[in-house]
This record gives structure tokens, sequence and C-alpha cells, in this order.
């Protein structure tokens, strides 16, 4: 009799021994799955969009300097540029630099949910600033001097490291994520 007691009572605990630790697994393998989609998340809508219009951008300055502005080792005389030079800086910042600020800008506004950090970094609100003003530079390009540039200046290269730094660590994150899940 104490013999079926025991096997009993040791059946009952190894039952909710296993009901336990199997509950365990799945709420990890849940936290893991909510957590593999948040990061997926950062990537698809935010930072992935950022890093491509960013790099963009950057690549479109590039040559932009490259083609127009060789470098000369003459000292450029201080002062405006020249009617034809301010013509098509006119013509690349409509067509080029203010749209690609422009999207990005809204997409942090968007998505800036999404951001890794605990507060808005500084580089990206200094970025979204400089976005900002080509609105009023852009509608006022009629009647303004040809050489007027954004009041707020392009924080940089510090704004495009932070966005390919930022999904380069999102992207292990996402792939190491997903090679656990599979284990």
């Amino acid at each position: 009799m104490i013999t079926s007691i025991v096997t009993a009572g040791a059946g009952i605990v190894i039952a909710i021994m296993a009901y336990w630790l199997n509950h365990r697994g799945e709420v990890r393998r849940s936290l893991r799955k909510e957590r593999i989609n948040w990061v997926s998340s950062q990537l698809k809508d935010l930072y992935g969009p950022l890093l491509v219009l960013a790099e963009t951008n950057e690549r479109a300055w590039r040559e932009y300097r490259r083609a127009y502005f060789p470098p000369d080792p003459v000292e450029p005389p201080e002062g405006s540029l020249t009617e034809s030079v301010s013509m098509r800086w006119h013509v690349w910042v409509k067509t080029v630099f203010a749209p690609r600020a422009q999207q990005i800008r809204e997409i942090v506004t968007a998505r800036g949910d999404l951001i890794i950090e605990r507060e808005m970094p500084a580089v990206v609100l200094d970025f979204c600033a400089h976005a900002a003003t080509y609105d009023a530079l852009l509608a006022d390009w009629g009647t303004a001097a040809v050489n007027d540039s954004t009041l707020i200046r392009h924080p940089g290269s510090s704004f495009l490291s932070y966005v390919r730094e930022s999904y380069i660590t999102l992207k292990a994150e996402q792939e190491e994520l997903l090679k656990s899940s599979r284990q």
C-alpha cells in the first residue's frame, strides 16, 4: 500500500515538474519570438530604410562634390558662388538632398518608437532639425538669395555612423536570436 502511495505521489510530482518545465520553456520561446519580432521590426521599419536613404544621400553628396568641386590646390575665393554653380546646387537640393532628408525625417517621426536607445539620440534630432529647415529653404528659394543654405547644418558623418552601427548591432542580434531559436 505504501509503495503504491509513493509511486502515485512520485507520478504526481513528476507530472507537476514536467508541466512546470514545459510551461517555462514555452514562456522562454514566446519571449524569444517576441524579441525576434521586435528586432526584425526595428530593422525593417526603421534602421533598414534609414540606412538605405542615408547611404544614398551620402554617396550622392560625395559624387556631387567630386564632380562639381574637385580638390584644387588653390584656395577657392571667399564669398558667393557663381550663378551657374548656384543653379546646379538648387537642382541637387530640390531633387536629391532635400527629398531624401525629408524621407528620413518622416521615417523617424513615424517609427521613432523603434529607436534602440531609451531617449532619442541627439544626432538623430540634429538631422531631423536639418531636414526641417529644407521646408523653409525650398519654399523661399524663388525669392531668396541664390546661395542660401539651410539654417541648421547637416550633422555630418556622425548621423550615417549612428545608423550604420545601429543596423549592424541589430542585425547581429537578430542572427543570434534566430540561431538560438533553431536549437
